[in-house]
């Protein structure tokens, strides 16, 4: 992994069935890895100040202390079920913090985006996944407009 920590793993993998429920079970850790590496894939296209913020937001999620009180999660991650998953998210979704609310959203939308960007995943939904998003330098450059001339 390139971007994602153990403990990002750990948490994501806690996560991603219950985000994911009746497409990846608890104990499918091949689809879960493979959510996990598509996740990693997909922080590659994301800004460097948004994998910070996505980082220190499951800093927060990871942190014992933080992680007890925000999502009442009081073990690690590895040891939580689908149950424990579910209301660890219901808490951040019905939290009255703004900022608890944006984590819950993030992890949600990050998720769903990392399994439908699996490419059979992405392909029973009806749905052709993009291809790799040109960069400015691959992009040629547009003349520059004519003026008019009245």
């Amino acid at each position: 992994m390139k971007h994602l920590r153990p403990e990002d793993l750990a948490l994501l993998g806690a996560m991603t069935p219950a985000v994911l429920k009746g497409k990846v079970a608890p104990d499918d850790s091949e689809g879960i890895d493979q959510v996990l590496k598509s996740f990693d894939t997909l922080m590659e296209d994301l800004s460097p100040p948004v994998v910070a913020g996505v980082l220190q937001a499951f800093d927060v999620l990871s942190f014992g202390l933080t992680r007890g009180l925000t999502t009442g999660q009081w073990s690690s991650w590895s040891r939580a079920s689908l149950e424990d998953a579910e209301s660890a998210l219901a808490r951040l979704r019905d939290s009255s913090i703004g900022l608890l609310n944006a984590i819950y959203a993030a992890v949600i939308r990050l998720i769903i985006s990392s399994y439908y960007l699996i490419p059979e995943h992405a392909e029973a939904a009806g749905y052709r996944p993009p291809k790799k998003v040109a960069t400015a330098a691959a992009v040629p450059a547009l003349a520059p407009a004519k003026e008019a001339t009245p």
